[in-house]
């Protein structure tokens, strides 16, 4: 797509096509403003007023100053939680995805005009309804990252996630092939991009398995079933998810010098309570300053709080 000041030519499947734009005096200052600049384009349909959006301006953000991070994990039960111990329940993302599943292949069983109709609006409900989930929890991630001062979101790295998630039976692994993890990650990278925040990635292999407070590892450190995690080495017990949340951000603090992001120094890690200072991110577990000793038992916070 070829975005212009006053229209855009995007490319279809009948060829590429002029689109004006219809612009309104907010839109208008915003593509007349030299503080923003086109970014990368998203194309939206709503299909109850038949019409396309398209979101293609950004408004340029100083970095944010600071090294503080907030450990973020993804999973299909708890869609995400934070090193500050917020959690972000998937149950209604689960029962969505089901409640469609079972709706959607009713209609195929039908095979009738009608049918297929109504798997095209089907369709439609899904994705808005997925979309806004994701956009709630987002949202709140952000908003938790600026309550505790972050500049630095630290992210699983998404390469191979669905084969790395452990999956017990055919229904699990339909949802994890479901699961919207990137789009999820991409729209935390384009609203905290508004307040200068870094959403970094790091490689997220065994945070599952490896204690936050003593670095061992184990694959009997987390109980598969409650998902609790209880250390094998040092006893310290914390909820599975949690836990990981603190390694991944660890992860990013640990990084070397010449791989870590500009401006990121020795770092702090935002907890529920207070926060964890590293001092030798060259070897982050076995140099661990508490400034103030964490609640390790978090805080479950509702999807739409």
């Amino acid at each position: 797509m070829t975005i212009k000041d006053e229209y855009a030519t995007p490319s279809t499947v009948n060829g590429r096509v002029e689109a004006d734009f219809v612009l309104g005096e907010y839109q208008r200052s915003c593509l007349e403003n030299n503080n923003y600049e086109k970014r990368i384009g998203t194309l939206h349909y709503c299909p109850g007023e038949d019409t396309f959006y398209l979101h293609v301006v950004q408004k340029e953000v100083d970095k944010r100053d600071g090294d503080r991070v907030l450990g973020v994990d993804l999973n299909l039960k708890n869609v995400a939680v934070t090193s500050t111990g917020r959690f972000f329940d998937g149950g209604e993302l689960l029962w969505g995805q089901n409640h469609y599943f079972r709706v959607r292949r009713s209609l195929q069983d039908k095979g009738t005009r009608s049918a297929r109709q109504a798997l095209r609006r089907l369709s439609g409900r899904e994705n808005r309804f997925v979309l806004n989930r994701l956009h709630t929890i987002s949202r709140g991630i952000v908003d938790e990252a600026l309550q505790h001062d972050c500049s630095y979101i630290a992210v699983e790295d998404l390469t191979d996630i669905l084969e790395r998630m452990d999956a017990y039976d055919s229904r699990l692994k339909r949802q994890m092939h479901n699961w919207a993890f990137r789009e999820l990650q991409e729209q935390i990278e384009y609203k905290t991009a508004e307040y200068g925040i870094r959403v970094e990635s790091v490689n997220p292999a065994f945070s599952s398995q490896t204690c936050s407070k003593c670095g061992h590892q184990s694959s009997t450190n987390r109980d598969k079933e409650t998902e609790w995690f209880d250390c094998n080495e040092c006893g310290y017990e914390v909820d599975g998810d949690y836990n990981a949340a603190k390694n991944v951000g660890l992860r990013l603090l640990a990084l070397p010098p010449g791989k870590r992001p500009d401006g990121l120094g020795n770092g702090q890690l935002a907890l529920k309570s207070g926060m964890l200072n590293v001092s030798n991110t060259s070897s982050v577990h076995s140099s661990l300053e508490f400034e103030r000793e964490p609640t390790d038992k978090p805080t479950a916070s509702a999807v739409g709080r």
